[in-house]
């Protein structure tokens, strides 16, 4: 076999590998962009849900407000009020849409059925211990 031969055949294997390592670096790069995505899908959607969140503070606050001023005479209160209530209906109903979305998941008490936060160990309102 002469050198030329060689040569050729070298450059043809180094050919071929350059194409399988492309191949290879083509698809970790589709793998990292696909898990981009996901990752940033996940963010908007917990944005989203702390704004909500933020929102449904904001309006409990003003409920609060105008439950004092109902409580203190004030009787042009009842319209607002309920307005104010079914505005967090509302957004209480996207939260929970979001949160299930996000895979986060709410946690009942198996005893008196209070809701638990994701780190209790024991219910809040009766004291069982959670699973």
């Amino acid at each position: 076999m002469s050198k030329q031969s060689q040569l050729y055949e070298l450059l043809d294997a180094l050919k071929d590998g350059a194409y399988t390592a492309g191949a290879f670096a083509l698809g970790a790069l589709g793998l990292a962009c696909e898990g981009a995505e996901k990752l940033g899908d996940a963010l908007r959607l917990r944005v989203h849900a702390a704004q909500v969140e933020g929102e449904l503070d904001g309006e409990l606050l003003e409920v609060g407000e105008l439950a004092y001023a109902a409580y203190t005479g004030n009787s042009q209160v009842s319209d607002a009020m309920e307005e104010k209530m079914r505005t967090i209906d509302a957004l209480k109903l996207e939260l929970d849409v979001l949160n299930e979305q996000l895979g986060r998941t709410k946690r009942v008490c198996p005893v008196c059925g209070a809701e638990a936060q994701e780190q209790d160990r024991f219910c809040r309102a009766c004291g069982e211990k959670l699973d």
